[in-house]
């Protein structure tokens, strides 16, 4: 019960943070839009001109802020609150590419499967991290990390393949 109930959870926060970023490009000018989005994943507003390495650099640099705001107790609440923040923007890059005329196939096959898997996995690593109240142990054990480097290394296999499918099939 209480697995299926961190999974729902993490879809839920998953649909919120996307719901709201796609609140958020209606609401923001379409120059700090893309300012946002470009800083995200400058794939999304340059396409093809844009390279691979700001991608792989951005993705890893979540990861590593997650970690480092686990380390500290003071901070450990904001590791969930991190991985939101990944699914706004997750949103956000998706309201811009589907308002700039991007094909939906392109959309459908290249942005949105991958995107969802790595924010969706970023989740699941912000919870083993940080767990949420209802799966905290009561015994004073700290959050059980050995699935982290699986993750990690999941995560890192679908970027590649989705610069993969970006860069080669899309082309």
């Amino acid at each position: 019960m209480v697995r299926s109930l961190s999974f729902i959870h993490l879809f839920v926060i998953l649909a919120i943070g996307f719901i709201g970023g796609a609140l958020l490009f209606r609401e923001m000018p379409t120059t700090a839009v893309e300012r946002v989005v470009t800083f995200y994943d400058s794939r999304v507003v340059l396409g093809h001109d844009a390279g691979y390495i700001k991608p792989v650099g951005m993705a890893a640099l979540f990861f590593i802020i997650a970690f480092i705001l686990a380390m500290f107790r003071k901070t450990r609440f904001t590791v969930l609150l991190f991985g939101a923040v990944k699914c706004v923007l997750f949103g956000l890059s998706s309201s811009y590419l589907l308002a700039s005329g991007t094909k939906i196939m392109a959309y459908s096959i290249w942005w949105f499967p991958f995107q969802f898997l790595i924010c969706f996995l970023f989740l699941v690593y912000c919870a083993i991290l940080s767990p949420p109240y209802f799966m905290r142990s009561t015994m004073g054990k700290g959050p059980n990390t050995r699935a982290l480097p699986m993750i990690v290394g999941m995560s890192i296999a679908i970027l590649a393949i989705e610069i993969i499918v970006f860069q080669f099939i899309l082309k």
